[in-house]
């Protein structure tokens, strides 16, 4: 009789058994199969970052006409449009409130160059551009210390009030505007 009353919970066990053992693999595959959607959206995301600043295409001005640069100091963004039409904008950090950006209409002046430092505020920057005193104030790159290397706490300020009153940008932004914005262009700033 214990043969008879064994054999049953033997069939009880195994299939309990294997029915767990099959929820096991399951659960495992689908536990490797989240872990794998994550790991590919954590790649893609990475990717598309890099991607997005690797492939920064700025426009070529030799195909527009009247340009105008415009400067938003409560947005942080600087503007180009041709004939009323954006062709290019990025982010900017205008004059902090002790030392405000001028407001006002100003053109691109004749003074520029690929680097400078003041000893007295001990920063520099790349790529700076006049519109508005020939050589007071700018546009140009975050700041530098004076090797010419990035100021990480003044990069961080990028879209923020921060600067002595010029405009700053990233230093791709600046090198491309330096190189290719016109002497004579508006320069719109509010």
């Amino acid at each position: 009789m214990r043969k008879r009353s064994i054999l049953p919970i033997l069939a009880v066990l195994f299939v309990f058994m294997s029915i767990f053992s099959v929820y096991s693999i399951f659960r495992g595959d689908k536990a490797k199969e989240k872990a794998s959607v994550i790991k590919q959206a954590s790649q893609t995301s990475q990717t598309s970052k890099k991607e997005v600043l690797q492939k920064k295409t700025y426009p070529n001005l030799n195909k527009y006409s009247n340009l105008e640069i415009h400067v938003s100091s409560t947005r942080q963004t600087m503007t180009i449009t041709s004939n009323d039409k954006v062709i290019f904008k990025t982010i900017v950090s205008t004059g902090a409130k002790e030392s405000p950006t001028p407001k006002g209409t100003f053109v691109i002046e004749p003074e520029r160059g690929d680097f400078f430092y003041n000893a007295s505020s001990k920063e520099g920057a790349y790529y700076w551009v006049s519109f508005k005193e020939h050589g007071i104030y700018l546009f140009h790159s975050v700041p530098t210390d004076q090797q010419g290397n990035e100021i990480p706490e003044e990069a961080k300020q990028l879209g923020k009030a921060a600067s002595h009153g010029c405009v700053r940008m990233s230093r791709a932004d600046a090198k491309w505007f330096y190189e290719n914005i016109p002497q004579g262009t508006t320069v719109t700033i509010k």
